[in-house]
């Protein structure tokens, strides 16, 4: 047990980096602070990650347990009247729009400071890059009415040049208990993070180092992958983080949540001119389970119990399986052999299967992943297309992440995560990740987060990162 003295020092350290590294605040906040003109605390602990009411919150559709009119301080404008739902068919059913624009803003600023290991040997140092800002984030999310919600986000990263590039992260329509018991049934299409990786996808962990090891593993190799994947074309597949499908998912008795989804798969390979998204004709499936044991329920449910005064504690445990199935057969990945010959490698079919879990234990919140894969690797001669050979191999990963709550505005975090790769020849990939997390108000944080990879000192890096949400 840590002594009172010790803890003591951690505390004042903590809280003289935050207050050396103060800016001036954002009066604006978010878009359901907003609506429900409360306080991001409402939903979330440091956000972006979430409490277990901000969790309910965001699996009833955006909306609050047990919620009324009276909630709404920002009224709905209402697309026909409420006596319309009498006469459909003979009428279009009434809907509801936000009365105030439905947009948030995320911006990130980053002190920079990186080591690289090359191939040839050498090493790239960047030290004291201001990458102000490194990204902006604008948010559309909100409820169209009883039964449909959205979530839509365009990100905007700016390059060393000076150009920027766009990327449209989210698109999505959920139909939120369209029939059947409350929360039993909710649907959504569009691009969307998979609830198969609810809990630990980048949009709900405190980090800003996203789990590589479950997200960025090159599963494609002569032997088995290798690392991680970089930026490639096509980009196989360890992990989606995001994915275009449709998904369908519930809460059983207040505890289970069920989550069931089709996808599609990897993108094109090089030289498709069909202008299609998905790489081949067939798609993928995904499921998972969960059930949680303790705390408030998955939909906000107490059974009667008081909730907590101190929001951020749910004194529970989640578990939970999940699995995810490809089929990545007529995508080439170009890969040029030792002895230089040039082959085309598919991934005929892949399985990814694993096991969740998530402890609260009063201001301690412990949680993590194990990840088995294997894929179905066929090789190919790039000019004659023969099959030159197939084999099967498996990788696993697994990582785990402790979120300690110093105070309701200070958190320190530290991940471990490993990836042993399917080529026997490559030893096993060891990250670690140390972050402290500092909320100067409810919508702006200043993060300082140290990685380092466990197996090679020289990569490495230490970045100072401010957000701000409005």
């Amino acid at each position: 047990m840590r002594s009172r003295p010790f803890q003591f020092v951690v505390r004042v350290g903590l809280v003289a980096l935050a207050f050396f590294t103060a800016v001036s605040t954002a009066d604006a906040v978010p878009a359901f602070a907003r609506k429900y003109q409360t306080s991001c605390q409402t939903c979330h602990i440091v956000f972006p990650k979430l409490n277990a009411f901000g969790e309910a919150f965001r699996l009833r559709g955006y909306r609050m347990p047990g919620e009324t009119a009276d909630m709404v301080k920002e009224p709905p404008v209402s697309l026909g009247a409420p006596a319309y739902k009498k006469l459909w068919p003979d009428s279009v059913w009434p809907g509801e729009i936000s009365s105030a624009v439905p947009l948030a803003v995320n911006v990130k600023l980053g002190y920079v400071n990186t080591s690289t290991l090359n191939e040839d040997g050498t090493v790239t140092s960047v030290k004291n890059d201001l990458q102000f800002p490194q990204e902006v984030n604008i948010f559309g999310a909100g409820t169209l009415g009883d039964h449909v919600s959205y979530l839509a986000e365009m990100t905007f990263g700016e390059n060393p040049d000076g150009s920027v590039a766009v990327e449209l992260e989210h698109a999505r329509v959920d139909f939120d208990s369209p029939f059947g018991p409350e929360d039993l049934f909710h649907f959504r299409l569009g691009k969307f993070a998979p609830n198969v990786a609810d809990g630990f996808q980048e949009m709900w962990i405190s980090t800003d180092a996203a789990i590589d090891s479950l997200f960025a593993y090159n599963p494609i190799g002569a032997n088995g992958g290798t690392g991680l994947a970089g930026d490639m074309t096509p980009s196989p597949i360890a992990l989606p983080d995001r994915v275009r499908g449709i998904e369908g998912y519930g809460m059983i008795n207040h505890r289970a949540l069920w989550v069931a989804g089709i996808a599609n798969g990897v993108g094109p390979g090089p030289g498709d001119t069909t202008g299609r998204f998905d790489g081949n004709n067939a798609k993928d499936v995904y499921a998972r389970f969960d059930y949680k044991i303790g705390g408030m329920g998955l939909d906000g449910d107490m059974g009667g119990r008081q909730a907590p005064e101190k929001n951020w504690r749910d004194d529970s445990l989640r578990l939970g399986v999940f699995a995810y199935r490809g089929d990545a057969s007529n995508i080439n990945f170009p890969l040029t052999t030792e002895d230089g010959q040039n082959t085309n490698i598919q991934d005929a079919h892949f399985l990814r299967s694993g096991l969740y879990a998530s402890l609260f234990f009063k201001d301690l919140n412990v949680f993590g992943v194990y990840l088995h894969g294997s894929d179905s690797l066929q090789t190919f001669d790039a000019g004659t297309a023969a099959l030159l050979g197939t084999i099967e191999p498996d990788f696993h990963a697994w990582f785990t992440q402790a979120d300690y709550l110093v105070y309701p505005w200070l958190q320190g975090s530290f991940r471990y995560e490993t990836v042993t790769p399917a080529d026997p020849s490559v030893p096993s990939l060891r990250t670690g990740v140390f972050n402290a997390s500092a909320l100067i108000r409810a919508n702006v944080k200043f993060m300082v987060e140290y990685q380092r990879d466990l197996r090679e000192g020289d990569n490495h890096s230490l970045n100072a990162l401010l957000r701000f949400a409005f």
